[in-house]
C-alpha cells in the first residue's frame, strides 16, 4: 500500500525540520579577541572565524570603535562588541610603522625601550576594553562557548577568566612575544637544537651559534615575562584575582594553535594541546580579474614575479623604493609589485604598482617564478602551499627566523633589507629563478605540506569545536605548568639527595674517626 502524497510531504517536512534544529543546536557563540594592531595577525583569527560561521556558529568580536565600522565592511558575518578606547589603538599604529622604519637601526636598549612602550599601550588599550562596565555586561549574557584570543595581546585570556565560570580560550600565534607560552604549555626547549624564532638559526647549529642560542634562550624569556607581563600583571589582579598573575592565567590556555609546520620549521617538543596549523591562511585559488589575468598571461614563457611587504610597504623609505624599482626594472619577468605611495622614478614598464594584490591567487598560478616577500608567516605558508620559491628581506620579530628556515630548507635566500644594492637584488632574484634547484625543491616541500589528512583551517576548527563540545581540554594541559620553578627543575630534589649523601658521607667519615681513635693505644 502506498504512501499518499500528503503524509510522504510530511515526513519530509519533518526529516527537513530535524536537520534543522540539529544543526541549529549544534551552533555555538565564539568570542574573538584580537590585538588592536599587526593585521596579520587580525587575518589569522578572521579566517578562523570565517570557518566557524561557516559550521553554523556565531562569531562576535572584540574591537574599539573606531574600526567597528571599516571590520563590518569586510567581514559582514560577524557581530561587533565595541569599546572606546580613547586612542590608544591610534598610537599603536604609530609604535608600529616606528617599529618598521627603524628596524635594524636600534641598539639593543633602544629596542628594549620600544619593546616597553609597546606593551604599555597594549596594556591600557586592555584596561580600556576591561573597564567597561556595559561591554561586559552584554559578553556575560551572551554565555559565549570559547574565547579565541593572539597572545600578542593577552587581553582573551584575562577576558575569559573574568567572564562567568571561567570560559575556555584557544590561542592562535607564531609566537609569543612575552615568550609567556614557553611556561604555560610546560615544554621544554633545548637550545642545543631548538632556536629561538627571535634569531637566524637553524637547528644545526654551530657551537658558537649555541653559546649564542643558549644565551638568547635563556635571558630573553625573563627579560620578556619580566616587562611585558608586568604591563598586564595589574589587570589581572584587578579584575580577576589577587594572586593571580598574566602567567597563570594565560596557562591555563586549553589549546595553542601554533602557525607552524614541521616541512618549513624545525621539529621540537611538543605537548597534546599544541597543534601545528601552519598555513590555515591559505585557501582554494580563485580566478584572477580578467586585466589580472591578462598581465600574468602576457610575461610569456618569462613568467612573473609577486613582490610584498606587508604592513612595511608604508614605512619604506624613498631610496630603498627606488633601489628595487631599479632592480625590478631589469628583470624579463614581469613583476606584480605591492606599493602605495609616490610611484618611483626608476620604475620599469614590466612593473605594475598595485596598493592591494590578490597574492593566495597570484602565487598559486603557474606563471609565478618567485615572490619577494619580508617573510612573514602568512606569505611563507602561501608560497610553500603553492611551490613558489623565494626571495626574503626580513626586518623585524619573527622575519629573521622565518628566512633561516626558507635558506635551510632550500626554498630560496635571504637578503638585508636595509643594506641591498639593486645589483645584488637583482642577482638574487636571476639566481632564484634559473636555478632549477629552488623551484624543484618548492615543489617537493610543497606536496609533503599538503599531504595531510586534514587542511589546517578543518584541523583548526575540528580542535576549537572538540574544546567547545567537551567545556575545556584540561587533561591535556601538562602538570609543569603547576609546578614551582624550583619544583619543574627538580632544584628540591637535588637539595635533598645531596644532604641524604652529606648525611651518609659525613656519618661514615665520623664513624671512621671514632675506630681510628679507639684503635690508637693508650
Amino acid at each position: 500500500m502506498g504512501i499518499g502524497p500528503k503524509l510522504r510531504c510530511s515526513a519530509i517536512l519533518l526529516v527537513f525540520l530535524g536537520v534543522l534544529i540539529r544543526h541549529r543546536s549544534s551552533a555555538e557563540k565564539v568570542l574573538l579577541v584580537p590585538p588592536p594592531v599587526v593585521d596579520s595577525h587580525w587575518m589569522a583569527l578572521a579566517k578562523i572565524g570565517r570557518a566557524l560561521v561557516d559550521k553554523g556558529h556565531t562569531v562576535a568580536v572584540v574591537i574599539s570603535e573606531d574600526i567597528v565600522e571599516k571590520r563590518h565592511t569586510e567581514w559582514p558575518d560577524f557581530q561587533f562588541e565595541a569599546f572606546q578606547d580613547q586612542g590608544t589603538r591610534a598610537r599603536l599604529i604609530e609604535l608600529q610603522d616606528r617599529d618598521f622604519s627603524t628596524a635594524g637601526k636600534l641598539s639593543f636598549f633602544e629596542k628594549g625601550k620600544a619593546f616597553v612602550a609597546w606593551a604599555g599601550e597594549l596594556a591600557k588599550h586592555c584596561g580600556l576594553l576591561l573597564g567597561d562596565g556595559k561591554l561586559e555586561h552584554r559578553l556575560r549574557a551572551s554565555q559565549y562557548s570559547v574565547v579565541i584570543f593572539h597572545p600578542l595581546f593577552p587581553c582573551g585570556a584575562i577576558l575569559s577568566a573574568r567572564l562567568h565560570i571561567r570560559v575556555p580560550h584557544i590561542a592562535v600565534m607564531r609566537k609569543d612575544n612575552y615568550c609567556i607560552d614557553e611556561k604555560g604549555t610546560g615544554v621544554p626547549t633545548p637550545p642545543s637544537y631548538v632556536p629561538s624564532l627571535l634569531a637566524d638559526f637553524t637547528d644545526d647549529m654551530t657551537f658558537g651559534q649555541r653559546v649564542q642560542n643558549s644565551a638568547l634562550s635563556t635571558l630573553l624569556p625573563i627579560l620578556l615575562r619580566h616587562f611585558g607581563g608586568r604591563a598586564f600583571d595589574g589587570l589581572v589582579r584587578t579584575y580577576v584575582g589577587e594572586e593571580e598573575t598574566i602567567q597563570s592565567v594565560t596557562s591555563r590556555t586549553d589549546l595553542w594553535l601554533y602557525q607552524t609546520d614541521n616541512v618549513l620549521d624545525f621539529p621540537r617538543p611538543s605537548m597534546p594541546n599544541m597543534v601545528q596549523v601552519g598555513g590555515l591562511n591559505v585557501r582554494v585559488a580563485a580566478p584572477l580579474t580578467e586585466n589580472m589575468d591578462a598581465f600574468v598571461q602576457s610575461s610569456g614563457d618569462d613568467g612573473v614575479i609577486v613582490v610584498s611587504f606587508g604592513s612595511m610597504i608604508k614605512t619604506m623609505s624613498a631610496e630603498r623604493q627606488e633601489v628595487f624599482a631599479a632592480a625590478f626594472a631589469r628583470l624579463r619577468q614581469k613583476v606584480v609589485w605591492r606599493y602605495v605611495g609616490e610611484k618611483p622614478t626608476g620604475l620599469g614598464n614590466n612593473t605594475r604598482l598595485l596598493a592591494w594584490l590578490p597574492q593566495n591567487d597570484l602565487l598559486a598560478h603557474p606563471k609565478i617564478r618567485a615572490f619577494i616577500t619580508h617573510a612573514g608567516s602568512n606569505g611563507l605558508y602561501e608560497a610553500l602551499h603553492h611551490g613558489v620559491p623565494m626571495v626574503c628581506l626580513p626586518l623585524v620579530s619573527d622575519q629573521p627566523g622565518n628566512a633561516a628556515r626558507v635558506v635551510a630548507r632550500g626554498l630560496g635566500v635571504r637578503l638585508d633589507f636595509s643594506t641591498v644594492t639593486s645589483d645584488q637584488l637583482y642577482q638574487a632574484i636571476l639566481h632564484v629563478v634559473t636555478n632549477t634547484s629552488y623551484r624543484e625543491t618548492a615543489a617537493r616541500l610543497s606536496r609533503l605540506h599538503r599531504d595531510q589528512p586534514q587542511s589546517p583551517m578543518e584541523r583548526a576548527v575540528w580542535w576549537i569545536e572538540h574544546v567547545i563540545k567537551h567545556g575545556g581540554l584540561p587533561h591535556l594541559r601538562a602538570r609543569a605548568v603547576e609546578l614551582l620553578w624550583y619544583q619543574y627543575y627538580l632544584l628540591d630534589v637535588a637539595a635533598f639527595l645531596l644532604a641524604v649523601c652529606a648525611a651518609v658521607l659525613g656519618t661514615l667519615w665520623y664513624s671512621c674517626s671514632l675506630v681510628s681513635k679507639s684503635a690508637v693505644p693508650q
